[in-house]
């Protein structure tokens, strides 16, 4: 992906939150945007 592209993860709880994080980390000029539905949301 090139800088200013937008990467769009779709729910966190499963494996949706790591794999933004691991997104962003791998990729840092792109723009990571999680959508969750989750009304609590428990960081492990």
């Amino acid at each position: 992906m090139e800088k200013g592209e937008k990467l769009v993860v779709v729910g966190c709880s499963g494996a949706g939150g790591p794999a933004a994080m691991m997104a962003k980390k791998l990729m840092p000029e792109v723009d990571v945007t999680v959508i969750r539905k989750e009304k609590f949301f428990i960081v492990r």
